[in-house]
């Protein structure tokens, strides 16, 4: 094969090209990036409501009578509703004496939350008397599991002869006990 010098030439600046464009083109072997969020626990909005859904910070209980009382027949049902619950599975309920309450008895250790005038009021998950009772003394959770965004803990209060008492240590008058519901979320 004969060559001239101009295809020398040519395959001399092709070759040189090719070299050229080769280092040129050098790769990134690595790149990095930093990732950042912030971590919350979830939450909902809790409210202890009566029985028809309606909102309330007091649960009335009306006239109760010492006869009520012996044969604890007297509660009323409420529940705690949890509503608009983002990034949250299931809650945790405790209930705890209120601000100024007390367990009822002579050595504030028994189950009821003391109302004063020897009357305590027993707080249940579920029906009084058949459900789980929520000591005021022996904190337990109980929970909630809370599916599209929502979720229902019914509950009953009952008023009681607080503990240690008769039915002749009660006198008559108005009865209340602040009872605080601790709430966690998971």
């Amino acid at each position: 094969m004969k060559m001239t010098s101009s295809t020398l030439i040519a395959l001399a600046v092709s070759a040189g090209m090719f070299t050229s464009a080769a280092s040129a083109i050098t790769g990134t072997t690595s790149v990095s990036g930093t990732f950042t969020s912030t971590v919350e626990v979830g939450t909902c909005t809790a409210q202890v409501q009566n029985a028809a859904g309606t909102a309330i910070s007091t649960l009335a209980f009306g006239d109760v009578y010492k006869s009520d009382l012996t044969a604890q027949s007297r509660s009323e049902p409420f529940k705690i509703a949890f509503s608009g619950c983002a990034g949250v599975k299931s809650a945790s309920v405790e209930t705890t004496k209120g601000t100024g309450g007390n367990c009822s008895g002579d050595a504030k250790d028994g189950d009821s939350f003391d109302a004063g005038n020897a009357a305590a009021f027993e707080v249940w998950k579920g029906t009084a008397g058949s459900g789980t009772l929520l000591s005021c003394k022996t904190t337990s959770k109980q929970n909630v599991t809370i599916s599209s965004g929502t979720g229902t803990m019914d509950l009953a209060a009952r008023i009681v002869i607080a503990k240690g008492k008769t039915i002749s240590n009660v006198t008559t008058g108005n009865v209340s006990a602040p009872v605080t519901f601790v709430v966690t979320y998971q």
